[in-house]
């Protein structure tokens, strides 16, 4: 005969207990992992989410620029307005995207952090207004390019001072008036001394060889730091430098100096003998001038 004997209640209890214990085990390992898969998540997309938002930034500064020219009847406004936690400057970057629309590659491009009424959190806004005019400050198309942002910084580099500077501000809105003045003023110049030439050299010429924004240039590079909140304990910090690639404002009509002046250590300095004729117009690619200066 076949002994059947069955499991006494002790057993099941053990065999119950052993169960509920690599049961446990498997659901803290498996919430384990998909906590650090979820993290892995998180910290990708917010890598992806700088990496994109950093690379446009760079890719605007740098075809920042300034101008000179303007319209006799549609004034306009080119700027470089740069603050610790925004920018917003004139820029060659624009595409249009629809045929027969007022818009050019220009346009005002202007980035900061605002609050998000819907989520409640810190977004960095990119703000573009297509049209150049008098008020670059003002209208203009919003988007985010991130969440959850908390810090946002530009920093600007001084060729002169080889420091990084918080502010860098610079506004050229009459630049008719001004050429207007050089015009006089070498007319001026031109009437009492009888030398056309002289006169636009020194209408053109600048006491000082600085590069900061009271002489209306723009920075030699700009550097953009973006911090984003990974969660309530952790931050993650992305940080990049930019060159700007016209530092100097857009002026091919300006008064023009000679090159013999361009070369002398003091450009107020008497002029010698000499006559219109006798200077040299740099040519377009801005090639040397022939030696002995062309005169007869």
């Amino acid at each position: 005969m076949v002994s059947r004997r069955a499991f006494s209640l002790v057993e099941i209890l053990v065999a119950v207990a052993l169960l509920a214990m690599l049961g446990v085990i498997l659901a803290t390992s498996t919430s384990a992992l998909m906590g650090s898969i979820r993290d892995t998540r998180t910290t990708q997309d917010l890598y992806h989410t700088a990496r994109v938002a950093l690379t446009r930034i760079e890719r605007e500064v740098a075809m920042a620029y300034l101008s000179k020219h303007q319209g006799e009847k549609r004034t306009t406004k080119t700027v470089f307005l740069g603050k610790p936690n925004s920018i917003t400057f004139t820029y060659m970057g624009h595409r249009r995207m629809m045929r027969g629309v007022d818009e050019s590659d220009e346009g005002v491009v202007e980035y900061k952090i605002e609050r998000d009424s819907k989520s409640g959190k810190n977004v960095l806004v990119r703000r573009e207004k297509t049209v150049i005019d008098d008020q670059p400050y003002k209208g203009g198309r919003k988007q985010i390019l991130a969440w959850g942002v908390s810090k946002l910084t530009f920093a600007y580099w001084d060729m002169d001072k080889e420091s990084w500077q918080s502010d860098w501000k610079v506004e050229i809105d009459n630049a008719l008036e001004q050429e207007r003045a050089k015009a006089a003023a070498a007319t001026g110049v031109a009437a009492a001394t009888g030398n056309v030439a002289l006169g636009k050299a020194l209408a053109g010429a600048k006491k000082e060889d600085t590069h900061g924004p009271s002489d209306q240039w723009l920075p030699a590079r700009v550097r953009v730091t973006l911090v984003l909140q990974a969660d309530e304990d952790r931050e993650l910090t992305f940080e990049t430098q930019t060159r700007i690639r016209i530092m100097q404002p857009l002026d091919l009509g300006g008064v023009q100096m000679p090159v013999a002046f361009q070369n002398t250590l003091n450009p107020y300095a008497a002029m010698p003998a000499q006559t219109p004729a006798n200077f040299q117009v740099p040519s377009a690619m801005g090639a040397p001038p022939p030696p002995g200066g062309g005169g007869r």
